[in-house]
């Protein structure tokens, strides 16, 4: 009986209570942009993300596009940076921005930018982050990655 409530403690230590990604998703950093962005993008490597795209002057960016199984599992480079693409793969990247509040004050937003492969089909099908189709597992990445930056920047929160 003992092993029952380890195991749902395991499980219930594995992410972000609800709590805590509300408070990631509505804290206003007081800070200057140009260090919150690179806090950010810290933030994403520490997650494991390249970076793709930067506009300093927007401050936002996006990281480059990986491609993952409809199950979540990451579709890794073979030979020749081939990457083998399976029937509904999506290829997601995430668009970090950071939205001026008031001077020295920023929001941070995280939004999935996602395709799905669809065998036949000449192109990829756009995935809007409210899209039924979307994989819940891409919401949850980037629930991850809007909380560590949160964690590399609390301390400019208010």
């Amino acid at each position: 009986m003992r092993t029952v409530p380890l195991l749902l403690l395991a499980f219930a230590a594995c992410g972000p209570s609800s709590a805590e990604l509300r408070t990631a998703k509505t804290t206003v950093y007081t800070v200057d942009g140009g260090q919150l962005l690179s806090l950010a993008q810290q933030a994403a490597g520490d997650e494991h993300y390249k970076l793709g795209a930067v506009d300093d002057g927007h401050l936002m960016f996006e990281t480059d596009p990986k491609f993952y199984s409809s199950e979540g599992d990451l579709q890794s480079p073979g030979a020749s940076d081939f990457t083998r693409v399976d029937n509904h793969s999506v290829k997601v990247s995430f668009v970090v921005e950071l939205q001026e509040l008031s001077e020295r004050q920023f929001a941070v937003r995280v939004t999935p930018h996602t395709y799905q492969y669809i065998a036949g089909s000449p192109q990829m099908r756009p995935l809007e982050p409210a899209d039924p189709n979307l994989p819940p597992w891409v919401l949850g990445r980037a629930d991850s990655l809007q909380i560590a930056i949160y964690d590399r920047a609390k301390n400019f929160s208010r």
